[in-house]
């Protein structure tokens, strides 16, 4: 029997953060060709981490395969998240991240043409991908998992667990196909098909239209509930006025930095689009679009700054690739032309595509809005020349594997739909889906309610999910019921026993009940610590797990001046002692608590104005 020549590990000092969390951590690179093929010249260095089980006194039982999504994010960049979800499984398995070729230290790919700018991105791609050459073929999920072999042979490991997430539950399906016998498991957390979802982005915005209503339904109070039976009516009678009236004024954004913006109903479909990743969208597009309708724009315009894209500047290939991007969706995905259809020729038969789509498939939005976005939208490939070499994500003729199978999807993530999870989920002979209420893209990774990664550790342990309860019980989205532009719009809450507080001062003790959850929402949306109020008023956060806010005059009802210091708790619980001032003289001192749990109440103390308060409302 012949020997197979494993591929040479070339060695590195793991960095810094990573010997934090193994003193056994090995790093390092796996040179592989870039064309298996030998047609094309040229190598690649594959960057891996490699860290051991806790118990060494015996062979792993298996190792945990991480792959990172996007395409064009590098796994080993996310590898606090990733160690921590291995954590409860590391005894006996080793954990093993792979940044996926073209992608952080892979030899991460990048071209002039994106390199200080992503304005007109259909017309910088065309150029990128000239500037790349025929070597651009070569960078498809197909050659990308093929690495991953290379690099556990290299490593000699044994079984796999395997764990993708967005795209890397593509990779990881592309990978099953190819290499069936190497897994013990597979958990696919926010998967879509092979070769990939509707080129229109339809499945999307159909999940979309299913959020609007389930958060709608599931919470009371909801915007849309007061206005109309339906809150894609809602949201639709919003974009065809955006259509015909835009608005253009200052917003701010996630860290508090005020956006020069015009919203059209373009931008309000990027504001959509944007709620597969962002809890805020859930949260205020509804008020928000009542708001717009009677006259306030502010709320609108902060959405805005804070979900619309604009020149996302200087490339940092290492961190994001654009050109991997390019090159996997370009190589992998359906267009909405054909692969035949010369260049020139494409903005006419996508234009045609989209036209035979039934009535009603992109509502709220037109076809030409929900399709508008450039930035890695349906149409970003227009100018990329069609594939003529490298691996398909599915060979030909594969056969899904009979592995044990768990997909993950959270009932609101709108950029890898749970419809499109059940297809997957379907493929695999052996397979549970396993759909996680109120959540939105990614449910075990970062995982803040002890559900998905509780059912993950699970399911690789035991190669069954076992009790999936907890995913139909995780908490309703909080829809703020309005933006108030005055107290006296504010609702008044309930009394309680020993309250002496009148209604106009229980609406004081409302409205910074819901100034202090609009401040913890935007921590979803702000990277640098600190930002501002709608109206004005500056706050600031630190921690991790219980995060503590210091608010400094936030005001988000205009008059209601918010000081004071709010903690969230890491099981989503807060309590918050104010000192609130309102406008016509009155002083709060407040003490307010509320936990995550599905409707709960909030509990408001204090004093107003002299009088002692004791009310409720449901949690804001």
């Amino acid at each position: 029997m012949a020997l197979v020549a494993l591929p040479p590990v070339i060695p590195i000092t793991c960095p810094a953060p990573a010997r934090e969390i193994s003193s056994g951590a090995r790093c390092g690179f796996v040179r592989v060709q870039l064309d298996r093929t030998g047609g094309t010249p040229g190598t690649v260095r594959v960057y891996f981490e490699h860290y051991p089980p806790r118990d060494r006194s015996q062979p792993a039982e298996s190792t945990v395969l991480s792959i990172e999504g996007g395409p064009g994010y590098p796994t080993a960049a996310d590898r606090d998240s990733r160690a921590a979800m291995w954590v409860p499984l590391a005894q006996r398995r080793a954990l093993l991240l792979v940044d996926l070729r073209g992608t952080g230290r892979s030899d991460a790919l990048s071209c002039p043409a994106l390199a200080k700018s992503t304005l007109n991105y259909i017309e910088r791609a065309g150029r990128c991908a000239e500037e790349l050459g025929p070597r651009r073929d070569f960078y498809g999920t197909g050659d990308a998992v093929e690495d991953l072999e290379d690099v556990l042979l290299a490593l000699r490991a044994g079984a796999v667990d395997l764990y993708g997430d967005s795209y890397g539950t593509y990779a990881a399906q592309a990978f099953a196909l190819r290499h069936p016998e190497r897994l013990r498991s597979l958990t696919l957390d926010a998967a879509y098909p092979l070769p990939g979802t509707d080129p229109a982005y339809a499945d999307l915005i159909a999940a979309f239209r299913r959020g609007l209503r389930l958060t709608c339904q599931r919470r009371p109070g909801c915007p849309a509930g007061e206005r109309r039976e339906d809150a894609v009516a809602l949201l639709a009678e919003t974009a065809r006025k955006l259509d015909a009236k835009p608005i253009s004024g200052v917003g701010l954004d996630g860290d508090g930095n005020l956006q020069v913006l015009r919203i059209d109903q373009d931008g309000l479909a990027q504001i959509a689009g944007a709620s597969y990743y962002s809890y805020v969208v859930w949260r205020d597009l509804l008020a928000a679009a009542v708001a717009y309708d009677m006259g306030d724009e502010t709320p609108l315009l902060r959405l805005g700054a804070e979900h619309i894209y604009g020149d996302v500047g200087e490339a940092d290939p290492p961190s994001f690739s654009d050109p991997l991007y390019l090159a996997v969706t370009c190589h992998d995905y359906p267009q909405l032309w054909d692969p035949e259809t010369p260049i020139p020729l494409r903005a006419e038969e996508a234009a045609a595509r989209l036209g035979g789509y039934p009535v009603g498939t992109f509502t709220p939005f037109t076809a030409e809005a929900w399709t508008s976005l450039e930035y890695e939208g349906p149409l970003a490939c227009l100018k990329w020349p069609s594939p003529t070499a490298g691996q398909p994500p599915e060979p030909a003729n594969a056969k899904y594997p009979k592995v044990p199978t768990l997909v993950l999807n959270g009932d609101l993530d709108t950029i890898t739909s749970s419809s499109g999870a059940k297809v997957v989920a379907d493929k695999f002979p052996r397979s549970w889906f396993v759909e996680v209420s109120n959540s939105i893209h990614v449910t075990a990774l970062g995982d803040r309610d002890d559900c998905a990664s509780v059912i993950y550790t699970r399911f690789v342990r035991e190669l069954r999910p076992g009790d999936t309860s907890c995913a139909a019980k995780v908490p309703e989205i909080r829809v703020v019921p309005y933006f108030a532009s005055t107290v006296d719009q504010v609702d008044a809450g309930q009394p309680e026993s020993g309250n002496d507080a009148t209604g106009a001062h229980r609406k004081i003790a409302v409205a910074a009940a819901h100034t202090v959850a609009d401040v913890v929402s935007r921590w979803w949306v702000n990277y640098d610590g600190d930002s501002r109020g709608l109206h004005g008023g500056e706050w600031s956060y630190e921690g991790d797990g219980d995060v503590v806010f210091t608010l400094d005059r936030v005001v988000l009802v205009p008059g209601i001046a918010v000081s004071g210091e709010v903690t969230w708790f890491s099981d989503g619980a807060v309590t918050a002692d104010l000192d609130v001032k309102a406008p016509r003289g009155e002083r709060a001192v407040l003490d307010l608590t509320w936990t995550s749990g599905s409707l709960s109440r909030a509990k408001l103390r204090g004093w107003v104005a002299g009088e002692r308060l004791e009310a409720s409302m449901l949690a804001p």
